[in-house]
Protein backbone atom coordinates (compact mmCIF):
# COMPACT_ATOMS: atom_id res chain seq x y z
CA UNK A 1 0.00 0.00 0.00
CA UNK A 2 2.78 2.63 0.75
CA UNK A 3 4.57 1.43 -2.29
CA UNK A 4 1.37 2.36 -4.14
CA UNK A 5 1.16 5.68 -2.52
CA UNK A 6 4.86 6.59 -3.76
CA UNK A 7 4.08 5.36 -7.48
CA UNK A 8 0.47 8.11 -6.85
CA UNK A 9 3.00 10.72 -5.49
CA UNK A 10 5.25 10.22 -8.24
CA UNK A 11 2.76 10.19 -11.03
CA UNK A 12 1.64 13.59 -9.77
CA UNK A 13 4.71 15.15 -9.52
CA UNK A 14 5.70 14.06 -13.14
CA UNK A 15 2.43 15.22 -14.41
CA UNK A 16 2.77 18.98 -12.52
CA UNK A 17 6.12 19.02 -13.51
CA UNK A 18 5.02 18.11 -17.16
CA UNK A 19 2.18 20.44 -16.90
CA UNK A 20 5.05 23.34 -15.47
CA UNK A 21 7.53 22.85 -18.46
CA UNK A 22 4.39 23.09 -20.92
CA UNK A 23 3.19 26.20 -19.40
CA UNK A 24 6.75 27.73 -19.53
CA UNK A 25 7.19 26.46 -23.42
CA UNK A 26 3.91 28.14 -24.47
CA UNK A 27 5.54 31.49 -22.99
CA UNK A 28 8.19 31.49 -23.89
CA UNK A 29 8.70 29.86 -27.48
CA UNK A 30 8.97 32.76 -29.19
CA UNK A 31 7.33 33.61 -32.73
CA UNK A 32 10.30 33.36 -35.18
CA UNK A 33 11.53 35.02 -38.36
CA UNK A 34 10.34 32.64 -40.50
CA UNK A 35 9.00 28.86 -40.44
CA UNK A 36 11.94 26.18 -39.30
CA UNK A 37 12.93 23.32 -42.01
CA UNK A 38 10.54 20.78 -40.01
CA UNK A 39 7.87 22.99 -38.72
CA UNK A 40 4.69 21.75 -36.94
CA UNK A 41 1.46 22.11 -36.88
CA UNK A 42 1.56 23.12 -33.33
CA UNK A 43 3.53 26.08 -34.48
CA UNK A 44 1.54 26.91 -37.22
CA UNK A 45 -1.53 27.17 -35.62
CA UNK A 46 0.43 29.21 -32.97
CA UNK A 47 1.57 32.04 -35.38
CA UNK A 48 -1.88 31.87 -36.97
CA UNK A 49 -3.61 32.47 -33.64
CA UNK A 50 -1.82 35.60 -33.53
CA UNK A 51 -2.03 36.50 -36.66
CA UNK A 52 -5.89 36.79 -36.47
CA UNK A 53 -5.38 39.98 -34.30
CA UNK A 54 -3.11 41.85 -36.69
CA UNK A 55 -3.61 41.72 -40.52
CA UNK A 56 0.11 41.12 -42.06
CA UNK A 57 1.14 41.17 -45.07
CA UNK A 58 1.91 37.47 -45.76
CA UNK A 59 4.74 35.92 -47.74
CA UNK A 60 3.79 32.55 -49.01
CA UNK A 61 5.81 30.86 -51.63
CA UNK A 62 8.79 28.53 -51.77
CA UNK A 63 13.04 28.45 -50.34
CA UNK A 64 13.48 31.76 -52.71
CA UNK A 65 11.45 33.59 -50.43
CA UNK A 66 12.12 31.26 -47.39
CA UNK A 67 15.90 32.11 -47.91
CA UNK A 68 17.74 29.18 -48.12
CA UNK A 69 21.15 28.67 -46.78
CA UNK A 70 21.52 32.40 -45.07
CA UNK A 71 19.68 33.28 -41.64
CA UNK A 72 16.71 33.78 -40.90
CA UNK A 73 17.60 37.49 -39.84
CA UNK A 74 19.01 37.64 -43.89
CA UNK A 75 16.04 37.41 -45.98
CA UNK A 76 14.50 39.95 -47.61
CA UNK A 77 10.78 39.06 -45.35
CA UNK A 78 12.78 39.93 -42.48
CA UNK A 79 14.76 42.92 -43.34
CA UNK A 80 11.20 44.48 -44.11
CA UNK A 81 10.05 43.24 -40.79
CA UNK A 82 12.90 45.54 -39.35
CA UNK A 83 11.66 47.89 -40.75
CA UNK A 84 8.30 48.39 -39.78
CA UNK A 85 6.55 46.20 -41.82
CA UNK A 86 3.96 43.96 -40.80
CA UNK A 87 5.42 40.83 -42.24
CA UNK A 88 4.66 37.32 -41.22
CA UNK A 89 7.24 35.01 -43.41
CA UNK A 90 4.85 31.61 -44.20
CA UNK A 91 7.17 30.60 -47.49
CA UNK A 92 9.28 27.40 -46.60
CA UNK A 93 11.35 24.59 -48.23
CA UNK A 94 9.49 22.68 -50.61
CA UNK A 95 7.63 25.27 -52.05
CA UNK A 96 5.19 25.24 -54.93
CA UNK A 97 2.14 26.80 -56.49
CA UNK A 98 0.64 23.65 -55.16
CA UNK A 99 1.62 24.65 -51.61
CA UNK A 100 1.01 28.42 -51.89
CA UNK A 101 -2.69 27.31 -51.78
CA UNK A 102 -2.79 24.81 -49.43
CA UNK A 103 -1.34 27.37 -47.37
CA UNK A 104 -3.44 30.03 -48.44
CA UNK A 105 -6.73 27.59 -47.56
CA UNK A 106 -5.02 26.95 -43.91
CA UNK A 107 -4.69 31.16 -42.92
CA UNK A 108 -7.78 31.79 -44.18
CA UNK A 109 -9.94 28.96 -42.70
CA UNK A 110 -8.06 29.63 -39.61
CA UNK A 111 -9.24 33.45 -39.83
CA UNK A 112 -6.27 35.32 -40.88
CA UNK A 113 -7.33 37.99 -43.61
CA UNK A 114 -3.84 39.87 -44.99
CA UNK A 115 -3.61 43.08 -45.96
CA UNK A 116 -1.28 41.61 -48.04
CA UNK A 117 -0.74 38.47 -49.92
CA UNK A 118 3.10 38.47 -51.28
CA UNK A 119 4.40 35.02 -53.11
CA UNK A 120 6.62 33.64 -55.92
CA UNK A 121 6.13 32.09 -59.24
CA UNK A 122 8.97 29.53 -59.90
CA UNK A 123 9.17 28.18 -63.28
CA UNK A 124 11.16 25.34 -62.52
CA UNK A 125 8.18 23.85 -59.97
CA UNK A 126 5.90 23.96 -63.06
CA UNK A 127 8.04 20.77 -63.94
CA UNK A 128 6.95 17.05 -63.24
CA UNK A 129 10.52 16.07 -62.47
CA UNK A 130 10.52 19.03 -59.54
CA UNK A 131 10.33 17.08 -55.85
CA UNK A 132 7.55 19.83 -55.26
CA UNK A 133 5.41 18.32 -58.08
CA UNK A 134 2.18 17.18 -56.96
CA UNK A 135 3.11 17.10 -53.14
CA UNK A 136 2.54 19.34 -49.89
CA UNK A 137 4.69 20.08 -47.30
CA UNK A 138 3.45 17.19 -44.10
CA UNK A 139 2.39 19.45 -42.24
CA UNK A 140 0.37 21.73 -44.58
CA UNK A 141 -1.09 18.62 -46.08
CA UNK A 142 -2.76 17.54 -42.33
CA UNK A 143 -3.91 20.56 -41.89
CA UNK A 144 -4.88 21.33 -45.35
CA UNK A 145 -6.55 17.96 -46.71
CA UNK A 146 -10.08 18.22 -44.81
CA UNK A 147 -10.62 21.08 -46.59
CA UNK A 148 -9.60 20.27 -50.12
CA UNK A 149 -12.23 18.72 -52.74
CA UNK A 150 -12.03 15.27 -53.72
CA UNK A 151 -10.60 16.74 -57.09
CA UNK A 152 -7.66 18.91 -55.50
CA UNK A 153 -6.90 15.54 -53.38
CA UNK A 154 -6.79 13.54 -56.35
CA UNK A 155 -4.51 16.24 -58.13
CA UNK A 156 -2.20 15.43 -55.27
CA UNK A 157 0.40 12.57 -54.29
CA UNK A 158 -0.24 12.29 -49.84
CA UNK A 159 2.87 11.66 -47.56
CA UNK A 160 1.09 11.67 -44.32
CA UNK A 161 0.79 8.61 -42.26
CA UNK A 162 -2.19 7.20 -41.21
CA UNK A 163 -0.91 4.49 -39.04
CA UNK A 164 -1.86 4.17 -35.48
CA UNK A 165 1.14 5.42 -34.08
CA UNK A 166 1.27 8.65 -36.28
CA UNK A 167 -2.60 9.26 -35.64
CA UNK A 168 -1.16 9.21 -31.56
CA UNK A 169 1.63 11.22 -32.09
CA UNK A 170 -0.58 13.86 -33.92
CA UNK A 171 -3.11 13.90 -31.08
CA UNK A 172 -0.42 14.05 -28.76
CA UNK A 173 1.08 17.26 -30.34
CA UNK A 174 -2.62 18.98 -30.18
CA UNK A 175 -2.54 18.63 -26.88
CA UNK A 176 1.14 18.96 -25.39
CA UNK A 177 2.86 22.01 -26.54
CA UNK A 178 6.08 21.03 -25.74
CA UNK A 179 5.58 17.48 -27.47
CA UNK A 180 4.12 19.04 -30.48
CA UNK A 181 6.85 22.10 -30.79
CA UNK A 182 9.44 19.57 -30.53
CA UNK A 183 10.61 19.73 -34.18
CA UNK A 184 10.78 23.30 -33.95
CA UNK A 185 12.62 23.49 -30.66
CA UNK A 186 15.11 21.05 -32.33
CA UNK A 187 15.41 23.48 -35.41
CA UNK A 188 15.75 26.34 -33.32
CA UNK A 189 18.56 25.28 -31.61
CA UNK A 190 20.79 23.26 -33.93
CA UNK A 191 19.08 24.08 -37.33
CA UNK A 192 17.58 21.45 -39.60
CA UNK A 193 20.26 18.49 -38.25
CA UNK A 194 21.10 16.68 -35.26
CA UNK A 195 24.10 17.94 -32.36
CA UNK A 196 26.84 15.62 -33.92
CA UNK A 197 26.54 17.13 -37.41
CA UNK A 198 26.03 20.70 -35.72
CA UNK A 199 29.61 19.65 -33.63
CA UNK A 200 31.08 18.95 -37.04
CA UNK A 201 30.08 21.50 -39.08
CA UNK A 202 31.49 23.76 -36.11
CA UNK A 203 34.87 21.96 -36.38
CA UNK A 204 34.75 21.79 -40.13
CA UNK A 205 34.40 25.48 -40.02
CA UNK A 206 37.48 25.74 -37.65
CA UNK A 207 39.53 23.63 -40.18
CA UNK A 208 38.47 25.56 -43.66
CA UNK A 209 37.25 22.09 -44.63
CA UNK A 210 33.86 23.85 -44.95
CA UNK A 211 35.28 26.41 -47.61
CA UNK A 212 37.29 23.95 -49.52
CA UNK A 213 33.75 21.88 -49.77
CA UNK A 214 32.36 25.04 -50.94
CA UNK A 215 34.84 25.20 -53.88
CA UNK A 216 34.22 21.91 -54.81
CA UNK A 217 30.86 22.29 -54.83
CA UNK A 218 30.19 25.24 -56.76
CA UNK A 219 26.88 25.70 -58.94
CA UNK A 220 27.94 24.97 -62.62
CA UNK A 221 25.04 25.30 -65.62
CA UNK A 222 25.05 21.01 -65.92
CA UNK A 223 24.10 20.20 -62.50
CA UNK A 224 20.71 22.20 -63.49
CA UNK A 225 20.47 20.34 -67.10
CA UNK A 226 16.49 19.11 -67.23
CA UNK A 227 15.52 21.28 -64.11
CA UNK A 228 12.97 23.44 -66.17
CA UNK A 229 10.71 21.45 -68.69
CA UNK A 230 10.39 24.18 -71.25
CA UNK A 231 7.55 22.57 -72.86
CA UNK A 232 4.27 25.19 -73.21
CA UNK A 233 2.04 25.28 -70.36
CA UNK A 234 -1.09 23.74 -70.58
CA UNK A 235 -4.19 23.55 -68.00
CA UNK A 236 -3.61 19.70 -67.26
CA UNK A 237 -0.50 21.53 -65.49
CA UNK A 238 -1.27 20.56 -61.97
CA UNK A 239 0.88 23.66 -60.81
CA UNK A 240 -1.21 25.61 -63.53
CA UNK A 241 -4.22 24.10 -62.02
CA UNK A 242 -3.27 25.21 -58.39
CA UNK A 243 -2.14 28.90 -59.63
CA UNK A 244 -5.57 29.39 -61.10
CA UNK A 245 -7.21 28.26 -57.66
CA UNK A 246 -4.90 30.99 -56.04
CA UNK A 247 -6.44 33.35 -58.44
CA UNK A 248 -9.61 32.30 -57.99
CA UNK A 249 -9.55 32.50 -53.73
CA UNK A 250 -7.61 35.96 -54.26
CA UNK A 251 -11.03 37.13 -56.58
CA UNK A 252 -13.92 35.47 -54.44
CA UNK A 253 -12.14 36.91 -51.11
CA UNK A 254 -10.84 40.26 -52.71
CA UNK A 255 -7.55 39.87 -51.23
CA UNK A 256 -4.95 42.22 -52.40
CA UNK A 257 -1.66 40.42 -54.07
CA UNK A 258 1.30 40.22 -55.71
CA UNK A 259 3.03 38.06 -57.32
CA UNK A 260 6.48 37.86 -57.94
CA UNK A 261 8.17 35.47 -61.08
CA UNK A 262 11.19 33.94 -58.90
CA UNK A 263 14.71 35.84 -59.21
CA UNK A 264 16.87 33.23 -61.37
CA UNK A 265 20.28 33.45 -62.02
CA UNK A 266 20.35 33.48 -65.49
CA UNK A 267 23.80 33.68 -66.13
CA UNK A 268 24.36 30.37 -64.65
CA UNK A 269 21.28 29.02 -67.02
CA UNK A 270 21.64 30.85 -70.24
CA UNK A 271 22.18 27.82 -71.95
CA UNK A 272 18.98 26.28 -70.68
CA UNK A 273 16.71 28.65 -70.30
CA UNK A 274 17.01 31.96 -72.36
CA UNK A 275 14.93 31.11 -74.98
CA UNK A 276 11.47 31.84 -76.70
CA UNK A 277 9.95 28.53 -74.69
CA UNK A 278 11.16 29.85 -71.66
CA UNK A 279 9.41 33.46 -72.28
CA UNK A 280 6.76 31.89 -73.25
CA UNK A 281 6.28 29.81 -70.21
CA UNK A 282 6.45 33.61 -68.07
CA UNK A 283 4.15 35.06 -70.03
CA UNK A 284 1.29 31.73 -69.54
CA UNK A 285 1.39 32.84 -65.91
CA UNK A 286 1.91 36.47 -65.87
CA UNK A 287 -1.29 36.45 -68.11
CA UNK A 288 -3.25 34.22 -65.57
CA UNK A 289 -2.32 36.40 -63.02
CA UNK A 290 -2.77 39.46 -64.20
CA UNK A 291 -6.34 38.64 -65.39
CA UNK A 292 -6.99 38.78 -61.89
CA UNK A 293 -5.83 41.89 -61.33
CA UNK A 294 -2.58 40.52 -59.07
CA UNK A 295 -0.08 42.65 -59.98
CA UNK A 296 2.79 41.13 -61.29
CA UNK A 297 6.59 42.12 -60.18
CA UNK A 298 8.85 40.15 -62.66
CA UNK A 299 12.18 39.70 -60.98
CA UNK A 300 13.30 36.85 -62.57
CA UNK A 301 16.07 38.03 -64.32
CA UNK A 302 16.48 41.46 -62.61
CA UNK A 303 19.52 40.47 -60.81
CA UNK A 304 23.60 39.88 -61.43
CA UNK A 305 24.94 36.05 -60.70
CA UNK A 306 27.07 37.44 -57.84
CA UNK A 307 23.27 37.80 -56.11
CA UNK A 308 22.87 34.28 -56.57
CA UNK A 309 24.23 30.80 -54.48
CA UNK A 310 22.64 28.94 -57.33
CA UNK A 311 20.56 29.04 -59.77
CA UNK A 312 17.11 30.51 -57.66
CA UNK A 313 18.13 31.44 -54.33
CA UNK A 314 19.31 34.62 -53.11
CA UNK A 315 22.83 35.41 -51.47
CA UNK A 316 22.38 38.05 -48.54
CA UNK A 317 23.53 40.59 -50.65
CA UNK A 318 20.65 39.72 -53.43
CA UNK A 319 18.24 39.57 -50.36
CA UNK A 320 18.93 43.04 -49.68
CA UNK A 321 18.27 44.20 -53.15
CA UNK A 322 15.24 42.03 -53.20
CA UNK A 323 13.50 43.56 -50.01
CA UNK A 324 14.50 47.37 -51.34
CA UNK A 325 12.72 46.21 -54.48
CA UNK A 326 9.68 45.10 -52.45
CA UNK A 327 9.66 48.04 -50.21
CA UNK A 328 8.80 50.21 -53.14
CA UNK A 329 5.53 48.44 -54.06
CA UNK A 330 3.84 47.75 -50.73
CA UNK A 331 1.22 50.20 -49.58
CA UNK A 332 1.43 52.63 -47.11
Amino acid sequence: MRFLRFLGTVAVATLLTLAAADAIARAAFPHLLRLERDFSATYLRRVLSADRNRRPIVVLGDSALWGYDIHADQVAASILMRRGWPIENLAYEGGSTANTYAMLRVLLHAGVRPRLLVFNVNLKEFSAGDSAYRTLHPTVERLVWPLLTPAERALLVPHVKQTLDAKIDRALGNVWFLYGIRSDLRDKLFGHTDMAHAIRAWTNGLSGERARLAVATAPTADRYLGTYDLAPLTRSNVEVVFLRKIVSVVERRHLPAIAILTPTNHTLLHEYIDSPAYQGQLAYVSAILRRAGIRVLDYDANFPARDFIDNDHLTPAGNATLAAMLERELPR
